[in-house]
């Protein structure tokens, strides 16, 4: 093991991983969970579907929040794959920051998934499992196109920069706009899956007085923290909202005709298909470079089926 840069990762991390390590494993393999962030419902039913999955399987789990920071994450990687796991899943904070794990990862022969946001290196991963960000941000703005007949203003909610999904999803978003010239981008601004930064960001951008036919924005918190401003507002009326992850919240709001729709991207059948590709490949078996799960637009017209 090349432990010179290694071990000045690890320091007190690595002393915490071994305690977990110890703590976790109950089944013959552990897994580590790395985790973007676990501050909202969306990756909250991930890391749960991933815990399921995996006790089903009998396999050990550690979980890890990187907090939103690339920096980080690495470091808790680099500290598991020091205290000996027998692979990672990795949803990750950056695509391009998680680069330096994954290569570590391969180099020291551990297994590493990554599932929902793929690595900019990700052929050095042993498979992705996820969505199309691109598809789910066609998806989305399609519909918002749609129900503005080609023409109107619209205002742009991002994911944290950088991000895998911010990325594709902006480009799903850019195709759609591209074929509709009517509709042009009015806002457009980070607000970090955040639905607090989402309120804040759309309370200024409504005080500014200029017109907004619709919010559509890269995830359901941001979503629900635009609908709330628009609502103070009283603005509901005039301006549509969009979403995409269909949690719960999300759910009930579509339900009650508050919030216009939301795209599913099938989050626990991602954190469970995940696990399962790590088990094959744990188990010495073939498995695919990438398994794509669909997503689904879902609006008043086929909330029946999904709504809880």
């Amino acid at each position: 093991m090349k432990s010179s840069s290694l071990l000045s990762a690890v320091g007190l991390a690595a002393l915490a991983a071994a305690a977990l390590l110890s703590a976790a494993t109950a089944g013959e393999r552990t897994v580590a969970l790395c985790m973007s962030h676990m501050s909202n419902a969306f990756t909250i039913e991930m890391s749960d579907a991933i815990k399921n999955r995996a006790k089903e399987l009998g396999l050990g789990l550690i979980v890890n929040d990187g907090n939103k920071d690339a920096a980080r994450q690495v470091g808790q990687i680099e500290s598991l794959i020091a205290q000996g796991v027998d692979g990672i899943i990795v949803e990750a904070v950056s695509v391009d920051g998680i680069q330096p794990a994954v290569n570590l990862a391969r180099e020291m022969g551990v297994p590493l998934v990554t599932v929902n946001q793929k690595a900019t290196n990700q052929q050095n991963a042993v498979s992705f499992v996820g969505v199309s960000h691109e598809d789910g941000g066609e998806l989305e703005m399609a519909a918002a196109a749609k129900a503005l007949g080609g023409k109107g203003s619209v205002a742009l909610l991002l994911g944290p920069m950088g991000s895998d999904a911010q990325i594709g999803r902006s480009a799903g978003y850019k195709k759609i706009l591209d074929q509709n010239p009517g509709m042009s981008v009015v806002f457009e601004q980070t607000a970090n899956w955040d639905a607090e930064a989402a309120l804040k960001l759309v309370e200024n951008w409504l005080q500014t007085g200029k017109p907004i036919d619709a919010v559509v924005a890269q995830n359901d918190g941001m979503a629900l923290g635009a609908l709330k401003a628009i609502e103070d507002a009283q603005l509901l009326n005039r301006i549509k909202v969009y979403g995409l992850d269909a949690v719960p919240d999300a759910l009930a709001a579509v339900k009650d005709g508050r919030l216009t729709g939301t795209v599913s991207q099938n989050t626990s059948l991602q954190g469970s298909r995940s696990v399962d590709v790590m088990f094959d490949a744990l188990s010495g078996k073939t498995v695919p470079p990438e398994v794509i799960v669909e997503q689904v637009f879902i609006n008043a017209a086929n909330i029946a089926d999904y709504a809880k």
